[in-house]
């Protein structure tokens, strides 16, 4: 009985070593908002605005595009090169299109559940995610999208081919495309009820900031706040 009793102690024991361990984020790679230079951690929110891009400056007005680029990079922490890959999941689109070209292929329109191919990352630098979300002009409304990293290893019996070996950090990508006439309308937006404020670097903020702010009402939609 004693024995048993042991035995059950230690399975139970490494169930739960086992469950805590597959819950940790390993933290080979991190993701980094290129405008500000800060780590987004597991678990975090970037916000991008859609806005009309000219592609060729050197042409001006030429070639425009609609879009709210993911303005996010891919550091790798270690002192050696890694493997990454990506699984992007389409929680929301009320229009438009997503390409991903991370980390080496473009797949455009990207699917509503996408796994990216595998690449390798030098140590201590940074791989640009390079996705967009291309709203359809005039058409307002959001996209949120999840990024979940993977540390991954070349099988070395069968070179070029990758294996999965732990979980990085996960994050969730607002995109907004909201209509410039709605910057102004603070009246009517104060009469519906605020679930979520959030500054232009994708920060969620207690209280209103000086400058545009991006609120999320209880209906769902997604303003942009002018604060003086």
């Amino acid at each position: 009985m004693r024995i048993l009793t042991r035995t059950l102690f230690l399975l139970a024991a490494l169930i739960a070593w086992s469950t805590g361990a597959s819950a940790q984020v390993d933290n080979t790679f991190r993701f980094v908002d290129n405008k500000t230079g800060n780590v987004i951690p597991d678990g975090g929110t970037y916000t991008t605005l859609a806005e009309l891009i000219d592609k060729m400056p050197e042409f001006p007005g030429v070639v425009m595009s609609l879009e709210a680029p993911f303005d996010i990079s891919v550091e790798n922490t270690t002192g050696t090169a890694a493997f990454v890959a990506a699984e992007l999941i389409t929680e929301q689109m009320t229009n438009g299109r997503i390409r991903c070209c991370f980390p080496v292929d473009c797949q455009d329109p990207m699917p509503e559940e996408y796994v990216t191919g595998t690449g390798a990352i030098n140590g201590g630098t940074m791989k640009k995610l390079e996705t967009e979300w291309f709203p359809v002009e005039g058409e307002y409304g959001t996209a949120k999208v999840t990024i979940q990293l993977s540390l991954m290893a070349e099988n070395p019996l069968l070179p070029g081919n990758y294996e999965w070996v732990a979980y990085g950090p996960k994050i969730t990508v607002n995109c907004v495309y909201a209509d410039p006439a709605g910057i102004n309308d603070a009246t009517r937006v104060d009469t519906m009820t605020e679930t979520a404020r959030y500054g232009l670097d994708g920060r969620k903020l207690t209280a209103p900031s000086r400058g545009i702010n991006i609120v999320k009402m209880a209906d769902g939609t997604v303003r942009k706040i002018l604060e003086k």
